[in-house]
């Protein structure tokens, strides 16, 4: 009886020992004592909280305090658990080494006698990884400052509305520019600016009676979406009776005036970027009047809406005729500072319309049918241009071009790529296609095609303007990418924790599909050092240098390249 009840007793003393076991590999444990003080701690909390067990048992929880909840919720999760009830939430720690991490928690006490809590066991699973996904997701389509919706999220809005509207209903877009941004920002310091934008947005928003129509475009850009366009003086007095009144921060008081651009659909554009463009436009007009001011687009705003066959020509004329330019913007290896190639960016100045950037001029060529002849100009080039330095440098670097979309629309896309290496007999190892999420998304079963036969001749593929994240996830692990570029809007975002966090989740999602990261916009130290602290591989922009023109760039070559 004796040898079977021990038998019994060391079966389930083995079964225990697995079930920790177990526990030990999946979960983190923690034991408290009444107080919160730490009694005990597996080796999985100590993996990933980076202290060691010495270092926690006897001190408090606070020791991994990240400061992201505020008081009242530790407040409510001690009142659960001092009435002896189990506690579940999610929690965002920090580190030993300053990094946050999420866990999934479970906080159970155990009562004495007198039914009052002697001690208490928390269980808790890792849910960095789906945060930052969550994040990620929330972040791309969302300004962190204002907390509007963003750039990318008015694109997509304003798909949907194009896409919906089968009866072709009019309505506008309202581009609202705040003058003299940049002057605020440079005499009273970035942080009066920021509170300056999160003001605006405020004032913005009490124009905005659904609560969905205002989005921030970039740095001193806001979007509002007007459903009837028999409202749009309305509306666009009342944002400028918005900055009649001072804003006020601290010793600082100043008035603020704005300009506003609007364009009609389907007047003035088909889609996203046709009618930012002509509201830009507009915009730019209204500004001619210095001060609170509004304009809506008209034909005789822009050259070339006046006299489309004419532009064309002209457009057509500028890739014949050698007129477009190429400039090179560098790209940095953030542990060696030495350039690792470069990105071609196309510039067009005309000798009537003077300097069009390419957000004027990229759309028009894709609607008339010109994007094709500019992509194939650009890769010829640039193909032409790498031979010339490999001659004089020994150069051994990759040069970027931005393809449209519309070029995975056409059949013979690849062939023509693989004809211009031919011709020009250029090493396609010194070639790199940035495509856009959006191409992915939107070409997806011919783009994966397309690209692994353009990844076969030896061409690099990066996806730019990254941020979107989750959305692309899955289409990422089917599309043979190399790098990813992170747009400079979530590189502007590092002023802050959350910013930042993203960041460094998207740097992880790109290194966890062995890809490398590729950072746009840099112009802050700041920026780079959190940059290089994440592992972030390459940088760009303007911290290092700006776009440069070929014989400044050449000159950079002779110098980097020689010396």
């Amino acid at each position: 009886m004796q040898n079977t009840q021990l038998a019994e007793w060391q079966k389930e003393y083995k079964e225990l020992k697995d079930i920790k076991a177990a526990l030990d590999k999946s979960i983190i444990l923690a034991v408290t004592d009444e107080k919160g003080n730490i009694t005990s701690v597996n080796e999985r909390f100590c993996q990933i909280s980076k202290f060691s067990r010495e270092e926690l048992i006897g001190q408090n929880h606070r020791i991994v305090n990240s400061g992201f909840h505020p008081k009242s919720f530790f407040k409510e999760m001690w009142k659960t658990i001092g009435n002896g009830q189990t506690w579940h939430g999610e929690i965002c720690n920090k580190a030993k080494d300053g990094s946050l991490y999420w866990v999934q928690t479970t906080i159970v006490p155990f009562l004495n006698e007198k039914g009052k809590p002697y001690q208490y066991i928390s269980l808790r699973t890792d849910i960095t990884a789906q945060k930052n996904i969550k994040m990620l997701t929330y972040y791309a389509y969302h300004d962190d400052l204002t907390a509007l919706p963003n750039r990318r999220s008015l694109a997509r809005r304003m798909k949907q509305i194009v896409t919906n509207n089968e009866t072709g209903n009019q309505f506008a877009i309202m581009l609202i520019d705040v003058n003299r941004f940049r002057v605020i920002n440079d005499s009273l310091g970035h942080n009066v600016g920021d509170m300056f934008l999160v003001e605006v947005s405020q004032r913005l928003k009490s124009i905005d009676d659904k609560g969905d129509s205002l989005f921030r475009l970039n740095g001193d850009e806001f979007v509002y979406i007007i459903d009837d366009i028999n409202e749009i003086e309305t509306i666009a007095q009342k944002a400028i009776q918005m900055f009649k009144t001072p804003f006020k921060f601290g010793e600082y008081e100043f008035l603020s005036t704005i300009s506003i651009g609007i364009s009609i659909y389907p007047d003035h554009g088909h889609d996203f970027d046709h009618l930012i463009a002509a509201a830009d436009m507009a915009m730019h007009e209204a500004k001619k009047k210095k001060g609170n001011y509004f304009r809506i687009f008209k034909k005789e705003t822009s050259g070339f809406n006046d006299h489309g066959l004419l532009f064309e020509t002209k457009l057509y004329h500028a890739i014949k005729n050698d007129i477009l330019e190429l400039h090179y913007q560098p790209m940095i290896d953030l542990q060696t500072k030495k350039m690792i190639g470069m990105e071609a960016l196309l510039r067009w100045r005309d000798e009537d319309y003077g300097q069009l950037p390419p957000n004027q001029f990229i759309p028009f060529a894709e609607d008339c049918g010109l994007i094709v002849e500019i992509g194939e100009w650009v890769l010829r080039k640039v193909a032409l241009q790498i031979n010339q330095w490999k001659e004089q440098f020994n150069f051994n670097l990759r040069v970027a071009i931005n393809i449209s979309p519309i070029h995975f629309q056409e059949k013979n896309f690849v062939e023509q790529v693989k004809k211009i290496i031919h011709e020009t007999k250029v090493d396609p190892c010194h070639l790199e296609i940035e495509i856009t999420e959006m191409s992915m998304m939107d070409y997806h079963p011919d783009a994966v095609k397309k690209i692994k036969e353009l990844k076969e001749i030896g061409i690099t593929i990066s996806i730019d303007d990254f941020g979107t994240g989750y959305s692309s996830l899955s289409y990422l692990e089917d599309f043979p990418v190399d790098t990813l570029k992170i747009d400079r809007s979530f590189i502007m975002n590092m002023k802050k924790e959350s910013g930042i966090a993203m960041v460094s989740a998207i740097i992880a999602l790109a290194h966890a599909l062995n890809l490398e990261v590729v950072a746009e916009g840099v112009e802050e130290d700041y920026e780079l050092q959190i940059l290089k602290e994440k592992q972030c591989e390459y940088v760009q922009g303007y911290y290092f240098s700006k776009p440069l023109n070929l014989e400044d760039m050449t000159t950079k070559l002779e110098k980097e390249l020689k010396g």
